[in-house]
């Protein structure tokens, strides 16, 4: 199976490309214990903040770069978000619940790179990275109301003996 993500990579340069967007390609251990190393200097609670904001920003210029480049609409484009994580191998994710006139919303997540590499976490949420994903690509949908107002948790992780992990997010409902 070859990658369902268009790589290009610029001959001059070398950059690759998915969606007109720079990647950088690297092994997933890397990544992870990267992650952890941070998580460990800061703590969980810093760190998870600094992510969440970062994240969420980031999943919001992803979404304006997609509807510019490819005239996707919003929830064309949030779909179009979690796919591309997908395929690009942050895990399984999918869209399970998106209530957009009640601004709230579910998603699965299987295989994360956190629950596979994060052995020595066992029985510990791991994937809050993603809160941040998620707020910001629901913000992006609903008109960039602020990743700050969107709650994003996930409610049990992989790692707890689940089969994969979930994330519940709203708008303006108190963790």
């Amino acid at each position: 199976m070859q990658p369902a993500v268009p790589i290009d990579v610029d001959d001059t340069s070398g950059i690759w490309r998915t969606d007109g967007l720079p990647m950088v390609y690297l092994p997933r251990h890397f990544l992870v214990n990267n992650h952890l190393a941070v998580e460990a200097a800061l703590g969980r609670a810093a760190y998870s903040a600094i992510l969440r904001a970062a994240t969420a920003k980031s999943a919001i210029e992803w979404c304006e770069a997609q509807v510019r480049d490819k005239r996707l609409d919003p929830e064309a484009t949030f779909r179009h978000y979690f796919q591309r994580l997908s395929q690009r191998g942050w895990g399984q994710f999918s869209v399970d619940e998106l209530d957009i006139a009640g601004r709230r919303g579910s998603i699965g997540l299987r295989n994360s790179i956190f629950t596979l590499e994060a052995r020595q976490q066992q029985g510990q949420r791991v994937c809050y990275m993603f809160e941040g994903f998620i707020s910001g690509a629901f913000s992006f949908l609903l008109g960039n109301s602020g990743a700050s107002a969107i709650e994003c948790e996930e409610v049990y992780c992989g790692r707890e003996a689940h089969d994969h992990c979930r994330f519940k997010f709203a708008i303006g409902v108190s963790r």
